[in-house]
């Protein structure tokens, strides 16, 4: 047997042995690279929140991060169909993982709200978000209950996973990886690393 190859499996099982039952590892994607300084429009708002799905992340260390996250053996990584969770992933792990890109991990969609006012784009998106959390609906965008069911199908997506797989690993969005969070609690899974609330931090769950 080619020794590289013989090598390759027995570190493959040495790190798998030393998980303890099942894993979920949620990371948070990079920053994104958007300049949206001062006080603005609700119309200019909205022309940012657009702008913000398809702007690049800002790069960084692989090497730097990969030293604050668990040690990742899955095979495969699923991301959001947004470009910054895409780069994100291909950053840290470049060819060395199977990448698997799905709408069902898509960040909560949000409407900017139409106020004659100014406001920074943060006190906007706060704004509008804090709304729809209050049940705001606007055509067209999904609601706050219809993302609450979408969280549900995510988890159960999560777990059907991780059925026979040691590790599932998701690179997504900061508010729909805390909502994760949350559910995967409810199941039952032990929250052993919280650190996704940042950018390129990661949220872990052992089970």
């Amino acid at each position: 047997m080619n020794p590289v190859y013989l090598l390759s499996l027995l570190l493959f099982f040495c790190c798998w042995s030393k998980m303890d039952g099942q894993e979920v590892v949620l990371i948070r994607h990079a920053k994104v690279n958007m300049d949206a300084k001062g006080w603005i429009r609700a119309r200019k708002a909205a022309e940012y929140r657009e702008k913000y799905d398809v702007s690049p992340i800002h790069s960084f260390s692989a090497t730097a991060v990969k030293k604050q996250l668990p040690v990742i053996i899955s095979d495969t990584v699923y991301t959001s169909a947004l470009a910054r969770t895409q780069e994100t992933a291909y950053l840290l792990w470049g060819d060395s993982v199977i990448y698997v890109a799905l709408p069902l991990l898509n960040e909560y969609q949000l409407h900017v709200i139409r106020w004659p006012l100014w406001l920074p784009y943060k006190g906007w998106t706060s704004i509008s978000r804090a709304l729809w959390l209050m049940g705001l609906k606007k055509e067209g965008v999904e609601s706050y209950s219809e993302a609450k069911e979408r969280t549900l199908k995510v988890v159960d997506f999560i777990e059907h996973k991780s059925e026979g797989n040691p590790q599932v690993v998701l690179v997504t969005h900061g508010f729909l990886n805390r909502n994760i969070a949350k559910e995967l609690e409810k199941r039952g899974w032990l929250r052993t690393l919280n650190k996704g609330k940042v950018n390129l931090g990661a949220t872990v769950f052992k089970k």
